[in-house]
């Protein structure tokens, strides 16, 4: 029975998800038959067939390479320092009380205010970009793994303790799977912050890339271009979010069966 819930449960979200993307190109294809002026707005048709010209002739695939390899580097170091401070600031006070109010200053801070500085102390190469997608995803990272920390009760972490396990095995046996869920959220959360990073860090200091390629399609006001790689972003995210939630129903199947309950 459980699987066959299952298997009607994945194909009703897909039917959903389906008609949501049918109604989307449906509403979309109406504004562009509504709005003449192709100068402010242009047809899913007309964007499609841009995408599909990058995708032919070669001219798209230098950009992902440079983007992707920012977005890899920036979100993978981003993630293990986040889960890492995370979980120490549910740990220790000290650390907690230590780094608090830096994490809120970076996290009021918005990244196109410290992007400038990042690319004049480091250049216009790779690092900064890394660095820039760092500072944009680890916050919340950080966050909501803290907050798993929390919530698995500190009933759990005495019992172990009071059983004599190693504090490893309380980092890796107690505290991390009942942290996964929160953990999988920032990740997702930080993952959509990240693709944000490329973006800025691109503008600021880059000769390819999505993101500069999306700006050099607004300065020459070539809008089939510019929606083309907004949609190209936005697919990204989507993917990688998708991705994400199928890691975690395989590392933590409990998780699923406590939301359809």
């Amino acid at each position: 029975m459980g699987a066959i819930h299952n298997l009607y449960r994945n194909r009703h979200q897909l039917i959903n998800g389906t008609l949501g993307l049918l109604f989307v190109m449906a509403f979309w294809h109406w504004a562009d038959r509504t709005v003449a002026n192709e100068s402010f707005f242009v047809g899913p048709w007309k964007v499609l067939q841009t995408t599909i010209s990058l995708f032919a002739t070669g001219t798209i695939y230098p950009h992902l390479r440079t983007s992707g390899w920012e977005f890899l580097m920036g979100y993978g170091i981003a993630a293990m320092i986040g889960i890492s401070l995370g979980m120490a600031f549910g740990m220790s006070k000290l650390v907690r009380e230590f780094l608090d109010p830096w994490l809120g200053g970076l996290y009021a801070t918005p990244t196109v205010a410290l992007a400038p500085l990042i690319i004049i102390w480091f250049g216009i190469e790779l690092t900064p970009k890394i660095i820039i997608v760092l500072l944009t995803a680890v916050i919340d990272i950080i966050i909501n793994t803290y907050t798993g920390v929390i919530n698995v009760g500190q009933e759990f972490r005495m019992l172990g303790m009071a059983f004599c396990v190693p504090k490893r095995q309380i980092w890796f046996k107690i505290l991390l799977p009942g942290s996964l869920p929160y953990i999988v959220t920032g990740l997702r959360l930080a993952t959509s912050r990240a693709i944000v990073g490329v973006v800025v860090a691109e503008y600021f200091g880059s000769s390819e890339g999505l993101g500069w390629l999306l700006f050099k399609a607004l300065d020459t006001y070539n809008m089939p271009l510019m929606i083309s790689c907004a949609t190209l972003l936005a697919g990204t995210g989507i993917v990688l979010n998708q991705g994400i939630l199928a890691v975690e129903k395989t590392m933590a199947p409990w998780r699923d069966t406590k939301l359809q309950e």
